[in-house]
This record gives C-alpha cells, structure tokens and sequence, in this order.
C-alpha cells in the first residue's frame, strides 16, 4: 500500500504523462516495462495460477473477492479514459483511492493502442499513411497518435506496478506491437495499415530493446478472469477449452487456438453455448447464471447481449463507459454501465 505522499506523486505523474508535449524518452519508458515486467513475471499464484512452465499463467483467478469490480472496455490511445476513470469516485472515495486500499478490483479488457473512431482519428490515420507510404515514418501525425498510444499504455503501465494485485489488463487482439502473425496473433489494418506503421515508428524512433520489451509486456498479459459470478476476455469467447489449456496459453500445442480464441472473436463467430461451458468450466457453477463481458466488437448504446443473454459486450468507441459490479448483485445494464463524459 503506498503512503499519501507515494499515491500523490503517482497522480502527479500520470497526469504530467497526459499534460506533456514530448514523446516519453527511449529511457524512461524502457523503465516502465522493466518495472511492469517484474510485476507480471511474479504475480501470485493465489490469484494467477502458475503454468506447467512455472511462469504465471493465461487466467486471472479472482473468485472469493469480496470488492466491487470495474470493467473497462477497449482503450484504444484515450489516456484521458484511464485518467477520468482513477478520479471518478465510489462511496466517496476516489478509484485511485480504492485501489490503494485493495477495496476495488479494476480489468481493463485490453487493446490500449490503435485509435479507431471517425474524425480527427481516421484523418490523422490517413495523413500519417500518406508520409509513410513515402517512406517517412516519424511525421507529425504519427507522432501525435503514438504519443496517445503510448501515454495510455504508461499509465497502464504504472497502475500494474503500483497495484499488481487489483489493477489488470487483459491481451486484445491491438497488442502485437511487432505485427506478426502467429501464435494467437494477426497483422492488423483498419483506417491505414495500422500496426505496421506503429511497429516501423517504435523501431525507429526507439530501437529493437524498446520493441523487444514491448513484446514481453503484450505475451505476458494474461487473457480471462473469472469471478464468482462472471468472465472476463477481450472477446467473445469462440469455443470451449479447458481451464488448464487457458493457464498453459503458452504452450505452442495450444498457444495458437487459445489466445486467438479470446482475443480475435468477430460477431457470429463464436459456437453456441461457448460461454455457458466455458463459464461452468471455470466457476463450477450452473450454465443458466452464465455472464460473461467483453469489448472487441463496438456497440451502439451501454451494450450488446448475446449467446441468449450470456455474453455482454460493452465496448463503445464513442463513449466511455465503464461497467460497475457489486459483489451478489445482479447486473443491470442500465444502472451498473456509468458514463465519465459530463454531459
């Protein structure tokens, strides 16, 4: 638990991240990824278990917490999300407050990376394009989307370290900063050609230790958390594994199938009932109670039901809600997804 002086400083930093004009140093920010490294590389065994490699696993095992859980959807370069989210308060306390107390639990369902909405994001995309397509890589607009991707990454960053135990980001299908295929992951393009041009920026701009690191980061983030009374992934969940296929997520002869099926599952993908097995395989529970959020695909409004109710998705690009749980209270859309826009 860190002192009021330590969580101040913390806040301070953070907003000073958001507030500067500069790209983060090759140094400071391989100093971050270092620090976060050496959080997901020793998580606890009580809550991450360990694969047969020893190294901590693929699931999140938070059963038995006796805190509210926020869910945060796909972030996609918006520091400002992140930062709303640390001041937003419950009960009267701050998140940030809450998580310093291990009173809150916080999943973020990953992609921190790649803005996506129309507007001045898909603009910049296509003048960034324009400059690299000529072979310039480090341009204004790339600079400006990099900063924001970056940002949000730092503040995820720092949030793990600080608070290992109830702060977690989930692998989506955006962190592939090297943009390869294989092993869970594909290339990805939507406005331009998306992840390449990050990839050749960060090389460039920051050299194959800052790539490296960055990589490190993404392959050890972990890809489901289940609680007592529901899931969590980037997406939909397309088929049935085993529990120990999902802590094993590394191990190639399932590596492939697994990551990909929490990361990369498009709408009306999925196999029926995929949720209520995999919902019973990991709680024990029975399939009928079966809840199970995820982002990924973008939603008009709070969210999307599907798989018959089973499966919630709640990434709107244009919003940023946050879904708000209550340990034994049953999810209402309506009243537990809150906004952090004033309006």
């Amino acid at each position: 638990m860190l002192t009021d002086k330590e969580l101040a400083a913390l806040h301070a930093r953070l907003f000073s991240y958001r507030e500067s004009s500069e790209l983060a140093s090759e140094s400071s920010l391989n100093a971050l990824l270092d620090n976060v490294l050496t959080s997901l590389e020793t998580e606890d065994s009580s809550y991450r278990p360990s694969a047969d490699d020893g190294n901590p696993g693929g699931l999140l095992d938070l059963r038995g917490r006796n805190t509210s859980v926020i869910i945060v959807p796909d972030l996609h370069a918006r520091p400002d999300f992140l930062l709303r989210l640390l001041e937003c308060k419950v009960r009267g306390e701050s998140i940030l407050r809450l998580l310093n107390q291990k009173k809150l639990t916080v999943i973020c369902v990953g992609d921190g990376v790649h803005t996506e909405t129309q507007g001045r994001d898909y603009v910049r995309w296509l003048e960034a394009f324009d400059s690299w397509q000529r072979g310039i890589v480090d341009c204004p607009a790339m600079r400006e989307e990099v900063f924001l991707g970056l940002v949000t990454m730092m503040t995820v960053m720092e949030l793990k370290t600080a608070f290992p135990e109830n702060f977690h980001f989930l692998k989506g299908n955006h962190e592939n900063v090297m943009n390869i295929e294989g092993m869970g992951d594909h290339a990805f393009r939507k406005f331009a050609m998306e992840g390449q041009m990050v990839c050749d920026f960060m090389g460039e701009v920051y050299g194959d230790v800052t790539l490296h690191l960055i990589r490190c980061f993404e392959t050890r983030l972990p890809i489901v958390a289940v609680f007592d009374d529901f899931c969590v992934s980037h997406a939909e969940p397309r088929s049935f594994f085993r529990r120990a296929d999902i802590i094993n997520y590394h191990d190639e002869s399932v590596a492939e199938d697994v990551i990909l099926n929490f990361t990369w599952t498009g709408n009306g993908d999925a196999e029926e009932g995929s949720v209520e097995q995999l919902f019973t395989e990991l709680t024990a529970k029975n399939a009928e109670s079966a809840l199970w959020f995820g982002g990924h695909r973008p939603v008009e409004g709070k969210c999307l039901f599907r798989q018959n109710g089973h499966y919630v998705q709640i990434h709107n690009p244009n919003e940023m809600n946050i879904v708000l749980l209550a340990p034994g209270k049953k999810f209402d859309c309506e009243k537990d997804i809150i906004s952090l826009i004033k309006k």
